[in-house]
């Protein structure tokens, strides 16, 4: 059986999708970066769902528009533009499942096999494997502790072949936690207008900020038309709904909806009715006690790796989202810590699987609170800090 350049690859590398997470209750798992149940809506759900069925069965049921309900459309537009305008009146909004697939279809609209996109450097994981595997090549701009390095960034889009796109994500930052400040926001636009690279900005944990004043998205200091925004429900409401959304400007915007079209449709109907109720009714009141779950494992997690790890240990201190990332001095055998640190049954995420070159030896590496109780950050924590004073020489 003959495949696919596309899938060939990975199946050499006997990549495989298809298991469940494991489920061993004695690991303690910091390495995974999902909402925590206890922070779904499942009443409001549930009691949305019983109306609707109730009230408009057929359209729940039946096809829909491709690039998404009216209805939910102008509540994503109503929701993001409540604090500053971030969508413009003629940007176009497309509903996708998702906020991975409007991912991919951003790189397909700009990149043919070949081509270069810049990627903050570690970036989001799944991102990596979609631009490679869409026949893309992703280069990678240096982070610092406020974000991407704008001086990075500036030669990295004058370099030939000219990049087609910039994927970045602002706001606690996957792997690091870290967020844009307002002036590198404003640089960004100007560069990728400067020198005609499209953004895309990548934006699905803004509205779980627990420390901090809001900072307008990126999105809305762009003048140019330059910027597209995904985003999704999956943090704020849950991943099981498949519901999420690109907002772009002109062209942008237009090749994205031709392309979701060509993809599957449209998303599920439901999803977006439900999603739509709960963005138009109370929905503040949902993210509130979001918030506050974020904030008290994101500020124990912190607090734990102050008081337990050695003190050449350097992590970041996010405002807000769900990771931390955590450095060990440079000579680190860390392939040596993460074994041991895996032995005793503590799991968190090599820093070398976020970058886009897969074989560099990074001495850093991801850890998320998101999923974690109390007990669990402080046994887990201590384990890693007491293997942090082992290995620090």
């Amino acid at each position: 059986m003959k495949f696919s350049k596309l899938v060939q690859p990975g199946l050499d590398k006997g990549v495989k999708h298809t298991g469940m997470m494991s489920e061993d209750p004695t690991l303690i798992k910091f390495s995974i970066g999902n909402p925590p149940p206890e922070g779904f809506a499942v009443e409001r759900i549930r009691a949305i769902s019983d109306r609707l069925i109730a009230e408009e069965p057929n359209s729940l049921l039946n096809y829909g528009t491709a690039g998404g309900r009216d209805d939910f459309r102008d509540a994503i537009r109503a929701f993001m533009n409540r604090r500053v305008k971030v969508i413009n009146d003629e940007d176009i909004i497309t509903v996708t499942s998702g906020g991975q697939q409007g991912i991919s279809f951003a790189i397909q609209a700009f990149c043919d096999p070949g081509d270069v996109i810049l990627c903050e450097d570690p970036t989001f994981m799944a991102a990596l494997d979609m631009f490679r595997n869409l026949g893309a090549k992703p280069v990678g701009v240096k982070m610092n502790d406020d974000g991407i390095d704008l001086e990075d960034l500036e030669k990295k889009m004058q370099m030939q072949p000219k990049p087609k796109l910039l994927y970045i994500i602002p706001d606690f930052q996957n792997p690091m936690g870290v967020s844009l400040p307002e002036w590198k926001r404003k640089e960004v636009c100007r560069l990728a207008y400067e020198y005609d690279v499209p953004v895309l900005e990548d934006n699905p944990y803004y509205e779980l900020r627990y420390d901090g004043e809001f900072i307008p998205l990126l999105k809305h200091y762009d003048e140019h038309g330059m910027v597209g925004l995904v985003s999704s429900m999956s943090k704020i409401v849950g991943p099981g709904m498949r519901c999420g959304f690109v907002a772009a400007p002109g062209s942008f915007g237009q090749a994205i909806a031709n392309l979701k079209y060509s993809a599957d449709l449209h998303t599920t109907t439901w999803a977006q009715r439900v999603s739509c109720e709960l963005l138009t009714h109370d929905m503040e009141k949902d993210l509130e006690g979001l918030r506050k779950l974020y904030e008290h494992r994101g500020h124990k997690m912190q607090e734990c790796l102050a008081e337990y790890c050695h003190p050449d240990v350097h992590f970041t201190h996010p405002q807000g989202g769900m990771f931390i990332w955590v450095t060990m001095p440079e000579g680190t055998d860390m392939d040596a810590f993460l074994k041991e640190l895996d032995d005793n049954r503590v799991v968190v995420v090599p820093g070398k699987r976020f970058f886009t070159d897969g074989t560099y030896q990074t001495p850093s590496f991801r850890l998320s609170y998101s999923l974690a109780t109390d007990e669990e950050i402080e046994k887990g924590i201590r384990i890693l800090g007491d293997l942090t004073k082992k290995y620090c020489k």
